[in-house]
């Protein structure tokens, strides 16, 4: 008989958090020699793609709190790779766009992380490459779907507690 759920959960989880490890070290390694750190360029990254996006919008998608996400978005500007611009529909808005400067780096980090992709693609079997890529794209949209941490239950009693008490 097969493994039970429990039992594939927990393989998922140590293969899985040794697969993240082994990627945020490649990606430390990797990208800040470029002269950026990790959340500067996942930043510059969802600005590029998305942007441009008020500080939130970037917040909300890097899991970051606005305070930190404000600290990154200024050495950012600092250096040239984005500016904040002034939202089109309200002026009291404040995005923030990559700059040609930004888009540059952009590109010239993703050819290399690309290359380094192809790299470890030629490890897997030609015939399994588009199956690996079907099943991480599928965790991915499981843990979007779930966005919880570790801490579910316990979040969720304290919660219910709190709606009791006065604000």
């Amino acid at each position: 008989m097969g493994d039970t759920l429990k039992s594939q959960a927990e393989r998922l989880l140590a293969v899985f958090s040794e697969l993240v490890r082994a990627y945020q070290f490649r990606d430390r390694e990797g990208i800040c020699c470029h002269g950026v750190s990790i959340s500067q360029c996942y930043s510059l990254e969802a600005i590029e793609m998305d942007g441009p996006l008020t500080m939130g919008e970037l917040a909300t998608r890097l899991y970051l709190e606005i305070s930190t996400m404000t600290r990154v978005v200024d050495h950012l500007v600092r250096m040239g790779l984005a500016k904040r611009v002034e939202d089109a529909n309200d002026r009291r808005v404040c995005r923030v766009a990559v700059t040609p400067k930004g888009r540059t780096l952009m590109k010239k980090i993703r050819g290399d992380l690309v290359q380094g992709y192809q790299q470890v693609l030629t490890e897997v079997p030609t015939e399994s490459r588009e199956d690996v890529i079907k099943a991480v794209s599928l965790l991915l949209s499981a843990f979007k779907s779930r966005q919880s941490g570790c801490c579910e239950a316990e979040l969720q009693e304290s919660s219910v507690r709190g709606k009791g008490r006065a604000s």
